[in-house]
Formats: structure tokens, C-alpha cells, sequence
């Protein structure tokens, strides 16, 4: 029997647009919880500068992705200090980069 290896695990569970949604949601969360956890925030610090209550961020957290929207997730990055640009090379391929925009000053 050979092996089959998929995108994430969440295309093991799901259709692919599906799976590959909630695969961004969660590299999302993660890199938007890592940066609460570099800059050293509670909980409540990081709802008041993310726009979004304290609950909120548990949820995110503990990887309550299904609660959370792409655009919702975009914008607590934006609130972090990062920019999303999504380049188009082609018809058939695009990527997303998220950069740290650079404080003035």
C-alpha cells in the first residue's frame, strides 16, 4: 500500500478550497499569535491594540480558526504593523507576501 501525503492536515478531512482556506487561517493565527508572544502582550494588552476583545484573542489563541475570517486576520496584522501585497505573475499563479512595514522614525 503506498503512502499518501497531502497539502496540510486539513485536506485529509476536507475538500481542497476547503482545506486550503483553513490551512491559510492557520499559518495566520500563528504568525499573529507568535508576534503577540515576541512582543510580550497579555491577552488583554494585545486586544486592546489588535481592535478586538479579550475573548477574541483566546479563541485565536487556542486555534479557533473556524471563528475567524481571512479579512478579520489581515486585519489584526495590519494593526500589528504588516502589510499583505498579493503579486500575480501569471493568470495561473499568485503569492501572497506579509512584510513588517517600517516604523517612521
Amino acid at each position: 500500500m503506498a503512502l499518501k501525503f497531502y497539502e496540510s492536515p486539513f485536506h485529509v478531512t476536507h475538500d481542497a478550497e476547503i482545506a486550503s482556506k483553513m490551512a491559510m487561517k492557520m499559518d495566520l493565527s500563528i504568525m499573529i499569535t507568535n508576534l503577540i508572544k515576541e512582543k510580550g502582550w497579555t491577552q488583554r494588552e494585545a486586544a486592546e491594540k489588535l481592535g478586538i476583545s479579550q475573548s477574541r484573542v483566546s479563541e485565536l489563541k487556542n486555534a479557533k480558526i473556524e471563528l475567524f475570517t481571512i479579512d478579520a486576520m489581515f486585519d489584526m496584522l495590519d494593526a500589528l504593523g504588516f502589510r499583505a501585497k498579493m503579486s500575480m505573475p501569471s493568470l495561473h499563479q499568485a503569492s501572497i507576501a506579509i512584510t513588517e512595514i517600517e516604523s517612521a522614525g
